[in-house]
C-alpha cells in the first residue's frame, strides 16, 4: 500500500505543477503583449531604419563604449549612466560629440551666470550651479547622445540611396570635432567680454559719445 500510495501521489503534485507552469506562461505572455517596446524596438518601428548596431559608425571614436553604455541602459531600463567626459569638460564634449544645440544653450546659461555674478549676485549662490551641471551632464549626457544618434539614423535612414550611402552620411553626422570644441572656447570667451563690457556701458563706465 505504501509503494502503490507514491506513484499517485506523485502524479497528483505533477498534474498541478503543470496547470501552475501554464498559468505562468499565459500571465507572462500578457504581460508581453501589453508590455511597452523598447529602445531597440521604438527605434526599428519603421521599415529601413538603421540598426542599433550601427552606432560605431556613427560615433567613431569610443564607439565601443557608446556601444556598451546604451545597451546596458536599454537591458536595464536606464535612462541615465555616468559619462566622465560629459561631467568635467563644461559643455566642451557637447561641441565634440557635435551636439551643437546643446552646446549653444550650455554656453548661453554659463554667459547668464557670468552676466548675474558681475551685476552683484552673491558668488556663494551662483558657485553650486556649476556642480549641478557638471553632474546633470555626467548623469545624462549618454542619454542626451543616444538621442542625438536616433534623430541622425532616422533621417539618414529616409534618405535616399543604398545602405552604404546612408552608413556615410550617418558616420558624416557623427564623429567628433576640435574644431566645434575651439569654436566654442573662443565663443565662450568672446561672450565673457560682451556681458562684461555690455554691464559697464550700462552702469556708464564707458563713454561711447565720441
Amino acid at each position: 500500500m505504501l509503494f502503490a500510495s507514491r506513484p499517485e501521489q506523485s502524479s497528483v503534485v505533477s498534474v498541478d505543477q503543470v496547470n501552475e507552469n501554464l498559468r505562468q506562461f499565459w500571465r507572462l505572455r500578457r504581460h508581453a503583449e501589453d508590455e511597452q517596446p523598447t529602445l531597440a524596438d521604438q527605434y526599428i518601428a519603421e521599415p529601413g531604419i538603421t540598426p542599433l548596431d550601427s552606432n560605431k559608425t556613427f560615433v567613431g571614436p569610443n564607439g565601443t563604449y557608446y556601444d556598451e553604455r546604451w545597451r546596458f541602459m536599454e537591458w536595464r531600463g536606464r535612462s541615465r549612466s555616468w559619462n566622465w567626459a560629459a561631467a568635467l569638460s563644461f559643455g566642451g564634449w557637447l561641441a565634440y560629440r557635435k551636439m551643437y544645440a546643446s552646446a549653444l544653450l550650455y554656453l548661453a546659461w554659463l554667459g547668464l551666470l557670468l552676466g548675474l555674478a558681475v551685476n552683484g549676485v552673491a558668488l556663494w549662490l551662483l558657485a553650486p550651479a556649476l556642480p549641478v551641471a557638471a553632474l546633470a551632464l555626467g548623469s545624462y549626457g549618454n542619454a542626451l547622445y543616444l538621442a542625438h544618434f536616433r534623430r541622425a539614423a532616422l533621417r539618414a535612414a529616409q534618405s535616399d540611396g543604398q545602405h552604404e550611402d546612408r552608413l556615410a552620411a550617418l558616420a558624416r553626422a557623427g564623429g567628433t570635432s576640435r574644431f566645434a570644441v575651439t569654436v566654442m572656447v573662443v565663443a565662450g570667451l568672446g561672450l565673457a567680454g560682451a556681458v562684461i563690457w555690455l554691464t559697464d556701458w550700462m552702469r556708464g563706465g564707458i563713454d561711447l559719445s565720441y
